[in-house]
């Protein structure tokens, strides 16, 4: 993947070539190899490159033979091959061998209608200098960064916000959008939590003409109307068969890529499947090992590591570690925190980097797709409990549906899950208990922030925003929309994945999402996803033979790093001091330096809970980014 940065306007500027080579050195980490700049007329785009693809011809930015197109572009076209094939029958002559011009040549040719032809994970930005028009766009998941700011005579854009507050922009946060990413854990599509700066959403796309900017998607998450009537063996062989599939084409033309091995049934499967692919080809495999026995996974990942034989390379994340690297897992990843695991892949990616790996696999997005969260079961039993009330095998399948997270140490009531059961017409029902669990965070703010905004206001703006066909799918596959539009792009892909290895430039790649796989799982009946309390049915029978039984037959674990346990620890006692003192929060009076206060003089008594620890990293978090790019005070912007 690369970096990728531009601005444009009505007519050239002389300013905009050293404004966006400062936006191309804030964005050095996910572009090593070569930072270039071309001035296309009234458009200026940048690119900082990692070359995975026809390393030595395919430049970017690339203009057409023409000079009135340009292409800024972060990420990887899989079926660039086939692309390139139609496009030559139709008279196209190309001078390179990499996906960049065949992505450039389909932009010119089929304009916004290329997008859903797109196979791949990618971040575009077309400028078309006679038009003077500039199309944004990203993969359907959003795996792939890009944020953009309208001025008043054209548009900025980035891959990262740092790189827009490099050429002169100012990006206080919005408190508003910050109260989102710790109540829902994620954003709304489009939204970033800086003023002035929005987001192009997942399998969405922005046309800007000047400082005027369209909005639009080209791929929406929704599942079939007529789902898969095949038998469950069928769909397995479907299953492996597209998966397989993916990832072949994830093996970069200069190398096999390692894998991310966390020892789960997600992580094993694409090694199984990458080393059929490559043979007896080595293959690196890299794993996080935590000093918590809650937490530690090492015995599912050397059962992999025997199984698949791969060269292993593990590091231990414990309380100091982890405390260590939060900081600077806070500032790549330009949001809030909820969870302290963007800081143990960042460690991670440091050893990645260290022994010159350039491109990983890794099993993201089949929780989603295929129901493997504890999520989907409690929402599956609550819709049920909720219509008969009485029936006493409800909650002794919650019981038995949280058994994982009592092994973890997360004491979970029942009184907590009966909570709004009487609420089963709420459009957000499958989340209701961890959402507002989650807004008890609002209680930390500020006063006047704290009555501006109330936790049903946030609740709300997820209501508005869901589309009229999500009324009809089951509770289980609403709560997977919500997943997929909320936690998937905001708390893992962009905290967790992209900004945590591309600071070490690394490319995470992710089979699961592969378009064709993810299609599939959308026909699919909920039956071969969740089957009572049996997650990832389909996937389970699809990777007989190819993952060890004892991996492939193991109840999920969520991949959890330590959370209040960091900040007990001598670094992260430093760190309490530094961000969330009386004296720290009064820097940008954001928060209620008395309630702060009364948080870390639990978690210091060792009696916080989870919601307390996710509120304690929220607020800290939050301090970080304010140090770096001020809060917007105007209680009207919340």
């Amino acid at each position: 993947m690369c970096g990728i940065a531009g601005l444009t306007a009505s007519a050239p500027r002389p300013t905009d070539r050293p404004r966006v080579e400062a936006m191309l050195a804030a964005l050095a980490h996910r572009g090593p190899d070569e930072q270039r700049v071309v001035q296309a007329g009234a458009g200026c785009l940048g690119t900082a490159r990692l070359a995975l693809v026809d390393r030595p011809t395919s430049r970017q930015p690339m203009a057409d033979p023409s000079d009135r197109y340009a292409l800024a572009f972060n990420g990887e076209i899989y079926n660039y091959r086939e692309l390139r094939a139609e496009l030559e029958r139709a008279g196209v002559a190309f001078r390179t061998t990499g996906d960049t011009e065949v992505l450039l040549h389909a932009l010119v040719r089929w304009g916004v209608d290329a997008l859903p032809r797109l196979r791949g994970q990618f971040a575009v930005a077309f400028w078309d200098g006679l038009e003077r028009t500039l199309l944004l766009a990203r993969d359907r998941f959003g795996i792939v960064p890009l944020h953009w700011a309208a001025g008043d005579d054209g548009v900025a854009f980035a891959s990262e916000v740092a790189a827009l507050r490099a050429a002169g922009l100012d990006t206080p946060l919005v408190v508003r959008d910050v109260v989102d990413t710790g109540v829902l854990w994620g954003l709304h599509p489009g939204r970033s939590v800086y003023a002035g700066v929005r987001s192009v959403p997942p399998g969405g796309f922005v046309l800007a003409r000047g400082a005027l900017a369209d909005e639009r998607s080209y791929w929406s998450f929704d599942f079939a109307a007529e789902r898969d009537a095949g038998t469950l063996d069928d769909q397995a062989a479907r299953l492996v068969d597209l998966l397989s599939g993916a990832v072949a084409r994830r093996v970069p033309a200069y190398g096999v890529p390692a894998v991310l091995l966390s020892g789960g049934l997600d992580s094993s499967a694409v090694t199984g499947l990458l080393r059929r692919e490559v043979g007896d080809d080595p293959v690196d495999s890299y794993s996080i090992e935590f000093a918590s026995a809650a937490l530690d996974e090492s015995p599912f990942q050397r059962a992999a590591v025997r199984a698949f034989g791969t060269r292993h390379h593990a590091v231990v994340a414990d309380d100091e570690t982890v405390a260590a690297a939060l900081v600077h897992a806070v500032e790549h990843a330009g949001m809030p925190l909820v969870r302290t695991a963007p800081a143990a892949s960042i460690g991670l990616a440091a050893r990645i980097e260290a022994n010159g790996t350039r491109a990983v696999l890794s099993g993201e997005g089949a929780d989603e797709l295929f129901c493997g969260y504890d999520l989907f079961k409690v929402a599956w039993i609550r819709d049920a409990w909720s219509r008969d009330p009485a029936d006493p095998r409800w909650p002794r399948l919650l019981e038995e549906a949280l058994a994982q997270q009592r092994g973890m140490g997360r004491a979970v009531e029942r009184a907590f899950y009966e909570q709004g059961l009487d609420e089963r017409s709420d459009p957000v029902f499958s989340h209701q208990n961890r959402w507002r669990s989650s807004a008890r965070l609002l209680q930390y703010l500020a006063p006047d922030w704290r009555s501006a905004i109330q936790p049903e206001d946030v609740l709300a703006g997820v209501r508005e925003r869901l589309p009229a066909r999500y009324r009809a799918w089951d509770v289980v596959e609403q709560a997977q929309y919500l997943e997929v539009t909320y936690f998937l792009p905001s708390a893992l892909l962009a905290s967790q994945c992209d900004r945590p290895y591309m600071a070490h430039s690394i490319e995470a790649r992710y089979p699961f999402l592969d378009e064709d796989v993810a299609d599939f799982a959308l026909t699919l009946p909920l039956r071969a996803k969740l089957a009572g309390l049996e997650e990832k049915v389909v996937l389970k029978v699809a990777t007989a033979g190819v993952v060890p039984d004892e991996i492939r037959g193991r109840v999920k674990q969520p991949y959890t790093a330590p959370e209040g346990e960091v900040f007990r620890s001598r670094a992260g006692d430093a760190l309490l001091d530094a961000f969330v003192s009386p004296a720290a929060l009064t820097r940008h009076g954001l928060f209620d330096a008395s309630r702060v206060a009364w948080l870390v003089a639990k978690l210091r008594r060792g009696r916080t809970s989870y919601y307390d620890d996710l509120a304690l990293l929220w607020v800290l978090s939050t301090q970080v980014l304010a140090d770096a790019c001020g809060v917007d005070t105007h209680l009207e912007a919340v």
